[in-house]
């Protein structure tokens, strides 16, 4: 059940935007709530919770477990938490705490970033190390807050790369739009940007949904490895950015999605 929380994390890349975005170019408070699905089954969920604590502050936090009959074999529950400063350019982050409970791979650790210095201290275990970072480095928590604002202030200013100070390291990640889709989820029917993410040091590739009637929130994530889908993300509820809802329309096989490699259009 690894794969659970991989593709979780992902989540954390392309997740949220809202559509009623302040003039700075963040969202207004909210929260949503993602399932991770294998064909028919619900394995997991994630739930984000978007904050402004002040008017240049933001919290943004994301839970990870699993659900069902997973909880039978899968413990483990994840608890991420990113805070800090919201700039002209996006989001600057100050602190990532993360914490994983319920399974023999437990731990805590925190990272905070120096921008005096231009570095990051990751503390884990009570060990703490630095790392130099570029300035526009990013936690993997808060970089789906710096997409969304960067498509909604050009959304056809791709590719975009990002930097990530994740796990020790400083990750790369590119984007690219290829496409426009009708997507059903159990949030509804959207009309969505098709965006393939690459990662620098990977095989595995990453495609997610982005609605523009909802600014850019991502409605859904897939991970695919050797041509195959392993595991999909849709988005189940959402509270704090107004939409019309669309009721999903069923299709053969799969009510949400066909599955097939870059179709991801329902309801044509």
């Amino acid at each position: 059940m690894r794969a659970l929380f991989t593709l979780l994390a992902t989540l954390t890349l392309f997740s949220a935007h809202a559509a009623a975005a302040d003039h700075d170019g963040a969202p207004p408070p909210f929260e949503a709530r993602y399932e991770l699905r294998k064909g028919p089954l619900t394995l997991g969920e994630a739930r984000l919770t978007f904050e402004r604590p002040g008017e240049d502050r933001y919290r943004y936090r994301m839970h990870t477990r699993p659900v069902g009959v997973t909880r039978l074999l899968y413990s483990a529950e994840v608890r991420e938490v990113s805070e800090g400063r919201i700039i002209a350019t996006g989001f600057r982050p100050e602190r990532y705490h993360y914490h994983r409970t319920g399974d023999d791979d437990a731990r805590e650790a925190e990272l905070r970033f120096d921008w005096d210095d231009g570095e990051v201290v990751n503390d884990v275990a009570d060990r703490p190390w630095r790392m130099q970072i570029p300035a526009d480095t990013l936690d993997r928590v808060v970089s789906p807050l710096q997409l969304m604002h960067d498509l909604a202030a050009d959304g056809s200013a791709t590719p975009l790369t990002y930097r990530i100070a994740d796990g020790g390291e400083l990750k790369t990640y590119r984007l690219e739009v290829e496409g426009r889709e009708t997507v059903n989820v159990p949030a509804g029917r959207f009309e969505a940007l098709r965006i393939v993410r690459y990662d620098t040091d990977s095989d595995r590739e990453t495609r997610l949904w982005c609605a523009p009637e909802l600014d850019y929130l991502a409605i859904q994530v897939e991970q695919w490895e050797d041509g195959d889908r392993s595991f999909r993300l849709v988005l189940a509820d959402l509270e704090g950015i107004d939409y019309k809802r669309q009721p999903p329309r069923p299709r053969f096989g799969d009510p949400l999605h066909s599955g097939r490699p870059g179709s991801g259009a329902t309801g044509r």
